[in-house]
């Protein structure tokens, strides 16, 4: 589905969440940046993986929680931040954003809408959220079935906690003038497929949302 210039797609697996951040690789320019934003566990790393995956990169991408920035080789080299830990917008200047940016390589930065004073007003904002719309996010936490019918129910609960919603919203100049490409890129998780039509005008700031309460840590595994 496209409503003006955000685009939505939902995915029922981490391994599609992969799969439908490494399409999107493949529109990927030098000196391209996404944000992604949504809440602890939501997918953000998962995200990554399968960017990287799509820019041509062998090497297992991991959380950069506590190192901040890892680079990586690939067709186009990337620069994957997470700034969950920083206290304040100023410490993002030392990352060295801007030199980031003007390497050539394309940078992924989790929790990114925590620092947008600090940003570009040019980049792909990527918000991931559980698709639960009846029930809690899920917590982690489990225990064995006690009969077969449980199983089952169990078993159905885990695959609704995989799926995600993952909206797309450009902007600035540089993906907002992809974004019909985008939309193609996504038709295979979204519901009207590719033959929708979006406006391509420049976006607005990215909004910042409330960060969730924390339950658990993007991880290698998340979906």
């Amino acid at each position: 589905m496209i409503d003006q210039a955000r685009l939505v797609a939902r995915t029922a697996s981490v391994l599609e969440t992969r799969d439908l951040a490494a399409a999107l690789a493949e529109l990927a320019r030098p000196s391209d940046l996404l944000v992604l934003v949504g809440d602890l566990g939501a997918g953000k790393t998962a995200f990554t993986q399968g960017f990287g995956r799509g820019l041509g990169i062998d090497e297992q991408i991991t959380s950069p929680t506590f190192a901040l920035v890892r680079s990586y080789t690939g067709r186009l080299d990337l620069y994957h931040l997470d700034v969950y830990r920083l206290e304040q917008v100023s410490e993002a200047l030392d990352l060295g954003l801007s030199e980031l940016l003007d390497d050539g390589s394309v940078t992924v930065i989790e929790w990114g809408d925590t620092i947008a004073p600090a940003l570009p007003h040019d980049y792909l904002e990527v918000h991931l959220r559980f698709d639960v719309p009846d029930g809690p996010a899920p917590t982690g936490e489990s225990s064995a079935p006690a009969t077969e019918a449980a199983a089952g129910a169990a078993a159905g609960s885990a695959e609704v906690f995989e799926r995600r919603i993952v909206e797309l919203r450009p902007i600035g100049p540089r993906w907002s003038a992809r974004v019909r490409a985008l939309g193609a890129a996504l038709a295979p998780w979204t519901e009207g497929g590719a033959g929708n039509d979006a406006d391509t005008g420049t976006g607005n700031d990215a909004d910042t949302g409330e960060r969730g309460a924390p339950t658990e840590r993007d991880g290698v595994g998340e979906c």
